[in-house]
C-alpha cells in the first residue's frame, strides 16, 4: 500500500513539473519574474497544494557542455551530491524501492542560531521521453518512516523538483560537448518546521536558487569534462 501511495504521489509530482518545465515564463502571464542575472532567470507562479494557493518559486538557467542524463546523475546519486553540497551533514539510505527511487534521512549542517534540521524524502529518478532526446526529472518530496523518526532535529519538510533537457546545436557532431547544452529548471519549496514565517523563507529561497545552481552547473561540467559523452 505504502508503495501504492508513493507511485501515485511521484506520478501526479512527475506530471505537474513536466508540464510547468515546458511552459514559457517569458511568454506566459501566469509567471512572475524575480530575478535575472547571469545565466539565471527567476520566476514565481501561483499553484495549489493541498487545496490551499502557494507561492512556487523556479529558476531556469543553461549549462554547458552538459547532458540532462549527466545533469540529473549530479544531481540524485548521493556520492556525488555529497562532494558538491556542503550543506548537507549526513545523509542515510533507509530504503531502495527500485534502482531509481531511494528514501532517505538527511541531516543538515547547524546554521548557528537556529535549530539543527533533518528530512526524510524518497527521490526518484524519472526519465521522460524517449531515446537521446529524453528529458529527465529528479523529484524529492517528504515522507515518513520508522527507521527515521522525528524528535532529535527540527524536521523539515520539501517538495523539489530538479528538471533537465538536453539542448544539441542543430546540424552538429552532438558526441562533441561543445554542440551540447542542459536547460535546467528547478523549484523546491521547503518547509523548514518550528516557527519561521513564510516571507523569511520566501527570501532565503530567493537567495539559495542561484548559489546552489551555480554551484551544481560548476561541479557538473567539471565532472563530465573528461568523460565520453551520455545521454
Amino acid at each position: 500500500n505504502d508503495n501504492k501511495s508513493y507511485l501515485s504521489t511521484m506520478e501526479a509530482l512527475i506530471a505537474k513539473y513536466s508540464k510547468f518545465a515546458k511552459e514559457d515564463p517569458e511568454k506566459d502571464s501566469s509567471w512572475t519574474p524575480t530575478y535575472n542575472q547571469g545565466a539565471i532567470k527567476m520566476y514565481s507562479k501561483s499553484d495549489k497544494k493541498d487545496g490551499e494557493t502557494v507561492n512556487l518559486l523556479v529558476a531556469i538557467t543553461t549549462v554547458e557542455g552538459v547532458t540532462a542524463t549527466e545533469m540529473t546523475d549530479v544531481f540524485f546519486k548521493q556520492d556525488l551530491k555529497l562532494k558538491w553540497d556542503a550543506s548537507i551533514e549526513k545523509s542515510t539510505e533507509l530504503e531502495k524501492i527500485d534502482d531509481n527511487s531511494y528514501i532517505f534521512h538527511q541531516v543538515q549542517k547547524r546554521i548557528w542560531p537556529a535549530s539543527q534540521r533533518d528530512f526524510v524524502y524518497t527521490s526518484c529518478l524519472q526519465k521522460v521521453g524517449e531515446g537521446d532526446d529524453a528529458d529527465w526529472l529528479v523529484c524529492n518530496v517528504s515522507c515518513d518512516h520508522e527507521k527515521a523518526p522525528s524528535g532529535k532535529y527540527c524536521r523539515a519538510t520539501i517538495e523539489v523538483a530538479f528538471y533537465c533537457s538536453t539542448i544539441v546545436e542543430p546540424n552538429t557532431d552532438k558526441q562533441d560537448r561543445n554542440n551540447v547544452k542542459c536547460k535546467i529548471f528547478y523549484s523546491a519549496t521547503i518547509n523548514p518546521g518550528g516557527w519561521v514565517p513564510a516571507a523569511a523563507v520566501s527570501a532565503a529561497s530567493s537567495k539559495e536558487y542561484p548559489k546552489f545552481l551555480k554551484k551544481i552547473s560548476e561541479f557538473a561540467k567539471d565532472h563530465v569534462k573528461d568523460k565520453k559523452i551520455a545521454f
